[in-house]
C-alpha cells in the first residue's frame, strides 16, 4: 500500500537539521514551492507580533513532540529604524534575546546561520526558546527585514511548570471547541484557567468509606459461621476392586509347563522340546580319564 507524502509528517517527527534548513526548506519556502506536505507542519506567521504562549494556544506542535512543543513557522525578521544590521525582536510583553550566532557550511562554503534565542519578560527567561534560520539567497531579504524560518520549543533545561502549561493552551481550545463551548481569545488565557481544564478530576469517594477512622476502627467484625459437611457421594472413594472367580483361581499359579506356555498338546510339546533340545556331549569314560592323568604326569617330567 503507497502512502502520499502529505501522510508521512503525520506518523514520523519533523525535526529538520540546520542545514536541511537553510539548504531545502528555506528556499522552497521563498519560491513558493511544494515541501511534500512539510507545509502543513511549518505555519505563516508573525511570530513576533505576540509572546510563544499566544502561539501554542493558535498553533498545535509538530507530530510526536508534543512534550517539547516544538512549532516551526515562516516568518519576517524585520530590521530595527535606521539599522540594516540589527534586527526587531520585541514579542507582546517580552524579548526575543540573542544567545549565539552559528554558521553553516556546505561544501566549504557558507550557506546560512542559525541564531539562538531566548524569550524573556522583564529581563527574566521564560523558558521558551527559539532556533533562526536565514540563508544566503538574496531573495531572502525583503524591504522589511529577511525571510528566516524559526523552531519555537520549550528549553530542555530551564522551561519551568507555568511554561509547560503554556505549551500546552492548544488542548483547551480543542477541548473547549470539541464541547460546543465558546472559544476564549488568546490574550485572555491565563496559566491558571489552562491548568484547570488540563486537571484530572478528583476520584470520588464510595460510599462505605465516609465514615471516620474511630468508627471503622470501633466497628464489631462479625463472625462467621462455617458449616460443615459430609462429603458428597460423588467425592466418596471406589469400592475395592474384585477379580472374576476364574481370574482369581489362575492368579494363584506363578508357573506353567512348556505345553501351556505353547499352546500345544503333551505328545506335541514333548516332539518340539526334543527338536530345539541342543546335544550336549556325554560324559568322558573312566579310561579316557587315566590316559588324559598319565599324558599330564609325563608333560610334567620334561
Amino acid at each position: 500500500m503507497s502512502m502520499e507524502m502529505d501522510d508521512v509528517f503525520k506518523y514520523s517527527r519533523f525535526d529538520p537539521t540546520p542545514k536541511e534548513a537553510v539548504t531545502y526548506y528555506l528556499p522552497r519556502l521563498i519560491a513558493g514551492s511544494s515541501l511534500n506536505g512539510a507545509e502543513k507542519v511549518i505555519h505563516e506567521f508573525d511570530i513576533y507580533s505576540c509572546e510563544p504562549k499566544d502561539l501554542a494556544y493558535q498553533y498545535d506542535p509538530a507530530p510526536h513532540a508534543m512534550d517539547t512543543g516544538d512549532r516551526f513557522f515562516f516568518t519576517t525578521c524585520k530590521r530595527k529604524n535606521g539599522s540594516s544590521n540589527r534586527s526587531a525582536r520585541v514579542a507582546g510583553g517580552g524579548t526575543w534575546t540573542g544567545n549565539k550566532t552559528q554558521s553553516i557550511v556546505h561544501a566549504g562554503v557558507k550557506v546560512g546561520e542559525v541564531k539562538s534565542l531566548s524569550f524573556k519578560k522583564e529581563k527574566a527567561c521564560t523558558g521558551w526558546v527559539m532556533e533562526e534560520y536565514r540563508c544566503m539567497l538574496p531573495q531572502a531579504v525583503v524591504a522589511d527585514g529577511e525571510k528566516v524560518l524559526c523552531k519555537i520549543h520549550l528549553s530542555s533545561s530551564s522551561a519551568c511548570a507555568a511554561a509547560r502549561q503554556e505549551s500546552a493552551a492548544y488542548l483547551l481550545r480543542h477541548r473547549q471547541e470539541a464541547a460546543g463551548l465558546p472559544v476564549p481569545e488568546p490574550e485572555t488565557i491565563t496559566v491558571t484557567t489552562t491548568a484547570q481544564v488540563l486537571k484530572r478530576p478528583a476520584p470520588v469517594a464510595a460510599d462505605d468509606l465516609s465514615c471516620s477512622k474511630k468508627l471503622r476502627m470501633a466497628a464489631p467484625v462479625q463472625a462467621i459461621e462455617e458449616e460443615y459437611q459430609d462429603c458428597p457421594d460423588w467425592f466418596a472413594p471406589p469400592a475395592p476392586f474384585s477379580l472374576p472367580a476364574e481370574a482369581a483361581e489362575d492368579m494363584d499359579r506363578f508357573t506353567c509347563t512348556v505345553a501351556e506356555l505353547l499352546g500345544e498338546t503333551g505328545e506335541q510339546a514333548e516332539n518340539n522340546i526334543e527338536q530345539f533340545t541342543p546335544p550336549f556331549p556325554e560324559p568322558a569314560s573312566d579310561r579316557e580319564t587315566e590316559e588324559f592323568d598319565e599324558l599330564e604326569m609325563l608333560l610334567a617330567d620334561l
